[in-house]
């Protein structure tokens, strides 16, 4: 449910880098520590734990790399079938929200913020 002050998709992504003032060139690595929380099916799994998250342009598309988070979730995140990105304007937050195992599996939902 899309409130006044969430963008999604690709624009979601954009936006949140823009607010971080990330400039990301094509296929470069850009770092930034940025706090973590993420939740599989009903369980939270890390709740505000500072980790480093790298962003990256590949061929127009933003991806997310948290190479850190450990399982089950995965280490790259980029806009794809089932995995949906919305960032709040208003507390500067962006969550990737999808399924585990392909689609198949719990729902989860990882919260970015500064």
């Amino acid at each position: 449910m899309a409130t006044k002050n969430r963008v999604g998709g690709t624009e979601a992504v954009t936006g949140f880098m823009h607010n971080a003032q990330l400039s990301c060139n094509t296929n470069q690595d850009t770092p930034i520590t940025l706090q973590v929380s993420a939740k599989a099916g009903d369980k939270w799994r890390l709740t505000k734990v500072v980790l480093p998250v790298s962003f990256q342009i590949v061929d127009d598309t933003p991806e997310i790399h948290i190479k850190t988070i450990g399982a089950p979730f995965y280490k790259a995140y980029r806009p794809e079938h089932g995995t949906q990105f919305s960032y709040d304007t208003v507390s500067r937050k962006l969550f990737i929200e999808g399924y585990l195992n392909k689609g198949r599996g719990d729902p989860y939902v990882i919260c970015l913020s500064r």
